[in-house]
């Protein structure tokens, strides 16, 4: 599954609306974890990348870092529409 289906599906879940996150980080761990299937690291590195499409509301500089070191960038200009 690339960013663009974990960006759909969590907006078909309704914890993204307008480009924003609304949802709790537990509720969409839980998600990921119990629905998608995903190991509890993974899914947090997911949460990340849908914050940062979002806007980055609630990430540390240093979280962002992070993923950026990990190949985020590649994903970060494709805009937070929907």
């Amino acid at each position: 599954m690339d960013p663009d289906e974990f960006w759909d599906l969590a907006q078909g879940k309704g914890f993204v609306k307008k480009g924003r996150v609304v949802a709790k980080h537990a509720d969409i761990l839980r998600w990921l974890k119990s629905d998608i299937g995903l190991g509890h690291v993974h899914s947090n590195f997911v949460i990340l990348y849908i914050r940062l499409r979002a806007g980055g509301e609630g990430v540390t500089p240093h979280m962002e870092g992070w993923a950026r070191s990990t190949g985020y960038s590649q994903f970060r200009n494709k805009g937070s529409t929907g």
